[in-house]
């Protein structure tokens, strides 16, 4: 699926997060560790593209909202705990007002306020407000160090999937009730590039097939819909496309220390 548009109903997240019973459910505010061990993808008889469009909704669809500055949307954010932290490419001024999360599926929408930002990787993390306790739905993260041997295991698994590594940008823009698939394969695990003047390096670069660019601030997710990179810049159109990411695991250590306070 290329760059395919999926608006879904309301009713499939309600940014309140899966868990039904709240009576002493601990709602988890700790930044997620990059996931353990292997991240094998098994696909059903339906194909891998129909399992990667649904295990995407599921895992990381649910935990993406849009970043809204007095009303207007300013990107894309990852909702990463359940207390509703949110890591963003949008780097707010500390204290900055009139700042709220619209999840992308539902529309809910919450007020937000600056915990951090570390402006030398442009990210930044806020805290969304006003959910009364109950945990917000989260993207799922997987684990950047272990691409290569996940693959090999998925390989193992299945026969349809070739010696690439497959991964899919998922963007969104505006205030629109759906996400777009651009999927492509990882083509390189430690890129320096320069991008809007700023030179960086480690960074992970995908081959896309991509009618446009993929949003600034979207997640990089692998086939079990699991957030693998943040996208800070593109190059390229159409078959030539190449999409560039922080790797999660990178980005999760950077939302850690400005939770801690230490940017």
């Amino acid at each position: 699926v290329i760059a395919l548009a999926f608006v879904l109903a309301a009713g499939l997240s309600f940014g309140v997060g899966r868990a039904l019973g709240l009576g002493n459910t601990a709602v988890n505010s700790a930044i997620p560790a990059p996931l353990r061990g292997d991240d094998v993808f098994v696909e059903s008889p339906d194909g891998i593209a129909k399992d990667n469009l649904s295990n995407i909704i599921e895992s990381t669809g649910q935990g993406m909202v849009h970043v809204l500055a007095g009303g207007t949307s300013v990107g894309i954010g990852l909702v990463l705990t359940q207390s509703g932290k949110v890591l963003t490419s949008y780097q707010p001024a500390a204290g900055a007002a009139h700042l709220a999360a619209e999840y992308v599926f539902s529309g809910k929408t919450f007020t937000m306020k600056v915990i951090g930002v570390d402006p030398a990787v442009h990210l930044a993390l806020l805290q969304m407000e006003g959910n009364n306790g109950r945990p917000f739905s989260t993207v799922t993260v997987g684990n950047s160090d272990t691409i290569v041997s996940s693959a090999a295991a998925i390989r193992e698994k299945s026969y349809h999937v070739p010696g690439d590594i497959l991964d899919t940008a998922v963007s969104t823009t505006g205030t629109a009730a759906g996400v777009s698939f651009d999927v492509g394969k990882l083509t390189s695990l430690n890129t320096k590039v320069t991008l809007g003047g700023l030179t960086w390096t480690g960074l992970m670069a995908s081959s896309l097939a991509s009618a446009q660019p993929p949003a600034i601030g979207g997640p990089l997710a692998n086939p079990n819909g699991h957030v693998i990179g943040i996208i800070v810049g593109s190059s390229g159109s159409g078959l030539d496309a190449v999409g560039y990411a922080i790797p999660i695991n990178w980005a999760l250590s950077v939302a850690t220390q400005l939770a801690n306070g230490n940017p």
